[in-house]
């Protein structure tokens, strides 16, 4: 059923999901994990009865979560209780099952809100050298760590890269996106004198993930001052968001939100732009919707770069125990469980999510698939964002001063100056207690 069908934006329309043909488990996870697992369990418990347990779960991944858990419980007696949340308003319930001490055992969280959630006291880390911190793809755990502790286990990895149409490139002269600044300017300007009426690619105003990936490219961090001060006003951010600004000065993008748009997808199929910056949440999507866009149409490519393929901002989530779990053992059980390679493998042919081990991305399948490799390459060249529990505050900010740029409030040298004015407002704080020795 149709539910949205304007020109821009993430999907808004309902589709039928199909199931995939997905190997049954046993074939999946060696049967040596399932009986540590069991094992771990009965010896932690002392033969009591293990309570159930709650794991609250977001977006795609919690819907489909159900499907990951059967030989969890038959393993280890434990029934799991998946409460699938929407990213919109997760982060919020996050919070107030924090304070309305309500929290699952169990949760499933955007890496980024870790310092935030560290510094309220809402998660039990796991032990230093625990092997579940092991075996992960450059910067995971990194990604995971609060004042160089990790806090909770990396889980999905992630990162945004180029989906591109084929046929719309090859029109214009191009087998893919050049991954030089300059010349991807080249192709995007001969898309558009093909067709004056559309766009070369699609940046939405309230997307931060494009700008921080170009930004992310310049060698030089967001913050100053031992984080407690905005550095927007380097001579890098303002290289980024020179080139940022000049995609729409050029109306090579429309200038326009996710909140005016629709149909991301239906727009790409109609040829409204040829190149989709995203991340992985688009390989589940697309498998969902073949017969609007076939694979032979569409492939992926690396973030261009000033001087070559570029760094993008690393994304993912993780799973994190709750401090108020009522069986800590049973809830790491269930996390060890679900870190298992051939799990994280699983999770991939169900929703698209980029596995974090090594030796899920060693299986065949994922090494040799194109898409999961470019990704890979992507994933492996990404920059952790600032652990700081302000980050995402500072993300909105930021976005929204770039996009008053792009409508014509501000030059670049105006706007960073804005978002530095902006993000240390927000870091007052940090600062006072910086000044005091009490900032963490």
């Amino acid at each position: 059923m149709l539910l949205a069908s304007q020109e821009w934006g993430h999907t808004l329309v309902e589709v039928p999901y199909r199931k995939y043909d997905i190997p049954t488990f046993d074939t999946l996870i060696q049967r040596r994990t399932l009986l540590t697992l069991g094992a771990g369990l009965a010896l932690g418990g002392c033969g009591a009865a293990v309570p159930g347990l709650r794991w609250w779960a977001i977006g795609a991944l919690g819907e489909n979560a159900p499907e990951l858990l059967p030989a969890f419980r038959t393993a280890t007696g434990v029934a799991v209780e998946v409460q699938a949340l929407p990213w919109t308003g997760a982060h919020e319930k996050l919070l107030t099952g924090f304070a309305g001490n309500s929290l699952p055992d169990v949760m499933m969280l955007n890496s980024a809100w870790l310092p935030e959630l560290t510094l309220i006291g809402a998660v039990a880390p796991p032990a230093a050298r625990s092997s579940l911190l092991a075996d992960h793809v450059a910067g995971a755990v990194a990604s995971v760590e609060v004042a160089g502790r990790a806090m909770a286990v990396p889980w999905t990895a992630d990162s945004w890269v180029q989906f591109y149409r084929r046929d719309l490139l090859a029109a214009a002269g191009y087998a893919a996106p050049p991954l030089v600044w300059s010349e991807w300017m080249q192709m995007a300007r001969a898309i558009k004198r093909r067709q004056p009426d559309r766009f070369a690619t699609l940046h939405l105003l309230d997307w931060p993930e494009p700008l921080f990936a170009f930004a992310a490219q310049q060698g030089v961090p967001f913050l100053r001052d031992h984080a407690t001060r905005g550095n927007f006003s380097s001579d890098g951010f303002r290289t980024a968001l020179g080139f940022y600004k000049g995609i729409f000065d050029e109306r090579l993008a429309p200038v326009t939100t996710g909140a005016e748009a629709g149909d991301t997808y239906v727009a790409w199929r109609h040829g409204r732009f040829a190149i989709l910056p995203s991340n992985a949440t688009s390989i589940g999507d697309l498998r969902r919707r073949t017969t609007l866009l076939p694979h032979d149409l569409w492939d992926v490519a690396l973030t261009p770069g000033p001087r070559g393929a570029g760094a993008a901002m690393a994304r993912g989530t993780s799973l994190a125990v709750s401090h108020a779990a009522r069986d800590p053992a049973a809830a790491w059980a269930l996390i060890r469980y679900l870190c298992d390679p051939a799990i994280q493998r699983r999770v991939y042919d169900i929703t698209g999510d980029l596995p974090t081990r090594r030796s899920a991305w060693r299986m065949p399948e994922m090494r040799t698939n194109p898409v999961s490799a470019t990704f890979a390459t992507q994933i492996a060249h990404s920059v952790a964002p600032p652990a700081v529990p302000e980050w995402e505050r500072i993300v909105a900010e930021v976005q929204l001063v770039a996009e008053h740029m792009v409508r014509g409030d501000y030059g670049v040298e105006a706007a960073t100056v804005e978002m530095d004015k902006r993000v240390d407002r927000i870091l007052e704080k940090r600062r006072w207690l910086a000044e005091r020795g009490r900032a963490a």
